[in-house]
């Protein structure tokens, strides 16, 4: 038991030691803030202004404070026209598409080592959005990531499988959604419960990508069309 403490500080430190390691913008700062001053929190914006990394940012600060005792990452099953039964393999095989983005950027904040070592220990999990009915997660940060590909009951879903001392992260970008439009229910849920106490919204622009500068411009471009064609 002395041993298993040992290493659970361990594993702490060096989480805590790489975080330190991290330089945030001020956008990602305040999303910071937003999380930790309520339970359910909303972020939206365009691809690229680092709405995964900085959820996982959050999840690890927040493990390696003795916070949380635990990560749990979530997708919606379907995206761009595939569904999980058709990903040839086994249940780690088909789930690895899904939980990619997340591994990845886990990685450059604690490296492969800790984070494999994180999965491995259930600290970290993946939850398919579709099968966490009947599952509470206490002492939990709960990361929903491409929450724009979630319809509203499953949206209600992910929130009500919070439980004691835990927190609830859903990010997406409502411009990129791979079902129909119709079913898109990420800005529907927000204006539902936003007001309620505890809930809080954390907005990316464009201004915050991350990647190639060329994509501040693509993505006007892009949401423009968006917005003339209705699609």
């Amino acid at each position: 038991m002395a041993e298993n403490n040992r290493r659970g500080v361990s594993l702490k430190n060096h989480i805590s030691n790489s975080l330190k390691l991290i330089q945030l913008r001020q956008s990602q700062k305040a999303y910071v803030r937003t999380v930790n001053e309520n339970q359910i929190i909303f972020c939206h914006g365009p691809a690229g202004t680092s709405k995964t990394f900085t959820a996982c940012y959050i999840g690890l600060k927040m493990f390696a404070a003795g916070e949380i005792n635990k990560i749990v990452l979530c997708k919606p099953l379907e995206d761009s026209g595939r569904s999980l039964g058709f990903i040839p393999g086994d249940v780690d095989d088909k789930v690895a598409p899904y939980l990619k983005s997340y591994k990845s950027n886990i990685e450059k904040i604690i490296g492969h080592e800790k984070t494999e070592l994180m999965f491995e220990k259930n600290l970290i999990t993946f939850e398919p959005l579709a099968y966490m009915r009947g599952d509470t997660y206490d002492d939990s940060l709960m990361i929903l990531d491409e929450a724009q590909n979630a319809e509203m009951k499953a949206l209600m879903l992910f929130v009500t499988r919070m439980g004691k001392n835990s927190k609830c992260v859903v990010a997406g970008d409502i411009n990129q959604y791979d079902i129909q439009k119709s079913k898109v229910s990420l800005p529907k849920f927000i204006e539902l419960i936003e007001g309620v106490k505890g809930v809080g919204i954390h907005l990316f622009t464009e201004e915050d990508i991350v990647r190639a500068k060329i994509l501040k411009d693509i993505v006007k471009k892009y949401d423009a069309w968006k917005r003339s064609t209705g699609n």
